[in-house]
This record gives C-alpha cells, structure tokens and sequence, in this order.
C-alpha cells in the first residue's frame, strides 16, 4: 500500500520497503522479483524447464527468504525461473 512517511513527507509502498526511514529497500528488485515468482508456484503442479515433455511431477514445500525454492522429493534449493508449471489436462467427456 502507499503511505506517506510522517517524519520526511516522502512516498513509499510498504510492500517493499520497510516502514520507517530512510525506506530502505526490504531486498533488492531481483530478490523481490525472483520471490514474487516463487509465490506464483504455491499449490500447482510443476516440472524442471528441461524436462516438460516426460519430467516427474513436483510441488513447492517452501520458499526461502530470497525467493529460492525447496521442492518435495528433492534435496537443495532451486531458483523458480527453472521449473514450468504444468497445466493439468482437460477432462475427458463420457460420450
């Protein structure tokens, strides 16, 4: 949300700041960024980029404090721009 800091009048989204001055970033964009697309795989099927066509399945079981990813089955932490999330297929009509 937008506030207008008390002290020095300046505008700032506490979102990504902290709530005091000088507003001071609470991490770098890329940080904010790479965490903002880790958030968007929460709950949703998703396989390794290289391997979409017959990968094994996999889900999220946490996400770090700099948007690194923990995945269920797997050991270490891994950047979320690695993995596509895997669309589920259409369900079959009974004609």
């Amino acid at each position: 949300m937008m506030r207008v800091c008390a002290d020095c009048g300046q505008r700032y989204d506490d979102g990504r700041r902290l709530t005091y001055c000088p507003h001071s970033p609470l991490m770098s964009d890329e940080d904010l960024a790479q965490k903002d697309l880790a958030m968007g795989l929460i709950g949703k099927t998703i396989r390794f980029n290289h391997l979409t066509e017959a990968g094994p399945d996999c889900r999220v079981t946490s996400i770090g404090w700099n948007g690194m990813v923990t995945i269920e089955g797997w050991a270490g932490e891994f950047a979320p721009h690695v993995f596509t999330i895997v669309e589920a297929p259409p369900p079959r009509s009974s004609a």
